[in-house]
């Protein structure tokens, strides 16, 4: 199991324009302000867009991530190591990383600049 976790790490700093900052104790993965992925003990959570969520628990690779009582919590989901290769991984790896690039672009075109302050003339 911390084969399968040291090999996704890699695979998650491999990725274009990913950055990891500490979360709660653990190592989270973003692109740009978008959080994408982290690590539990046993399982990667990964943010999923809506269509990949729905097939990756649908298909029984993954549940809805419950964190603090609140059930599917835009698209987070996790898959457990146990009985997984990292190949079977990649691709939701992937998936998650694709939904955290849309994001943070999405952030950033959101992003309005500051008006500039007019100065009284004296």
């Amino acid at each position: 199991m911390n084969d399968l976790h040291d090999i996704l790490r890699q695979r998650l700093l491999g990725l274009p324009r990913v950055v990891t900052r500490k979360m709660f104790g653990a190592e989270a993965y973003f692109v740009g302000p978008a959080m994408f992925a982290f690590f539990t003990p046993t399982s990667v959570v990964v943010r999923l867009p809506p269509s990949a969520f729905t097939e990756a628990v649908s298909h029984g690779v993954a549940k809805p991530f419950l964190s603090f009582g609140a059930a599917q919590v835009n698209g987070w989901a996790e898959i457990g190591f146990d009985g997984r290769e990292d190949v079977d991984l990649t691709r939701w790896v992937a998936s998650a990383h694709a939904s955290g690039t849309h994001a943070a672009r999405s952030a950033a075109r959101r992003k309005k600049p500051s008006r500039a302050r007019r100065v009284a003339k004296r």
